[in-house]
């Protein structure tokens, strides 16, 4: 009967190990906030003279796969008349479809492919302002994980596993316990 209960201990720890191990193989993973949001970014200004925008929020925003990413003109950039959002050369394909492209009455709104790695997505923002002059501007979003399907699984294997591990260990001790050799 020692030997069992040793067994299970065993066999506990080690299924604990890979749980904590597959938590470790997730960096970016918010216990708390599993169901992500939207991401929004405003162009709430510009700069004729430097072709840059000024965006809110202005630091690399975070972004998740899977979701979308709103770009929005606000009342307060009234010299941007249109912008678009390309990807700059060697940066991954990171939106379903064509690149997203905005004006006053409507975001440009980007749908993120699902990833299972966190990478810093560098894009220009092509913009247009209210006489026809062309402008860039280049920020970075961090496109992260979005759907932890992964550490779903690995948490439902570890119940099963725990469970089944139980389940034969007390068995036998019960039925040993019962019928004594």
């Amino acid at each position: 009967m020692k030997r069992i209960v040793v067994l299970f201990m065993i066999a506990q720890l080690l299924l604990l190990t890979v749980f904590c191990l597959a938590l470790i193989s997730y960096p970016d993973l918010d216990l708390f906030a599993l169901q992500r949001e939207d991401t929004t970014i405003q162009i709430i200004g510009s700069n004729r003279t430097n072709h840059e925008l000024t965006l809110n929020p202005s630091i690399t925003v975070p972004a998740y796969a899977g979701k979308k990413v709103i770009w929005k003109l606000a009342d307060s950039a009234p010299d941007v008349r249109t912008f678009d959002v390309e990807p700059k050369s060697g940066q991954p394909a990171v939106f379903k479809c064509d690149p997203p492209v905005g004006n006053k009455r409507r975001p440009a709104v980007g749908y993120l492919r699902g990833r299972m790695n966190t990478i810093e997505y560098s894009y220009s923002i092509h913009w247009v302002d209210r006489d026809g002059n062309p402008h860039r501007h280049d920020p970075k979003i961090a496109i992260r994980p979005g759907n932890d399907f992964g550490l779903l699984i690995y948490i439902l294997l570890y119940g099963l596993l725990a469970f089944v591990i139980s389940y034969m260990t007390f068995r036998k001790q019960r039925s040993s316990e019962t019928h004594p050799t």
